[in-house]
């Protein structure tokens, strides 16, 4: 079978920056399996994908542009102290909530203002993916009109052949 549109594809990958530094990986865990044609993964990634087959292997380079864009100055931002729950708990690198429902990661703060980057960790990053096809099948009616896979109850972690 083939990678086409409403068919359920489980992959392995590793993700890694330009300069080969590791970033994410599926290794020890069970496949990751998305709803193909349903933008459940980069653009890039699920036109590469299209028309493979189970264990084609294959490296794909993604420009910033066409993953989550550049680093943006305006989004480091400064937070009044009031407005971050729990800012006394929090430390310099810590991922934070804000009540409008933005995250950003915390680059420091003085008696009133903490100064927060909210621009995705992966901005302005090119990517490199290494993939691994692991299975495909045809997508249930019910995985179609939720737009993603069905997860299945598990009694563990997920790790691949704990369970």
């Amino acid at each position: 079978m083939q990678v086409i549109n409403n068919t359920v594809v489980s992959i392995h990958y590793t993700l890694k920056d330009i300069n080969d530094v590791l970033i994410q990986d599926t290794a020890g865990y069970a496949p990751e399996a998305y709803l193909h044609g349903a933008g459940n993964i980069l653009g890039k990634l699920e036109e590469a994908l299209n028309g493979k087959m189970v264990g084609d292997e294959m490296e794909v380079r993604i420009d910033p542009s066409e993953a989550f864009g550049s680093r943006e100055d305006q989004l480091v931002i400064q937070i009044k102290n009031e407005d971050i729950p729990d800012l006394g708990s929090l430390q310099t690198g810590d991922i934070v909530q804000l009540l409008d429902g933005r995250e950003g990661v915390l680059l420091h703060k003085t008696s009133d203002f903490t100064v927060l980057d909210t621009n995705h960790p992966l901005a302005g990053e090119i990517l490199v993916y290494h993939l691994n096809i692991v299975d495909i099948r045809p997508a249930t009616a019910d995985e179609i009109l939720n737009g993603a896979p069905l997860s299945e109850a598990k009694s563990c972690s997920g790790a691949e052949g704990c369970c």
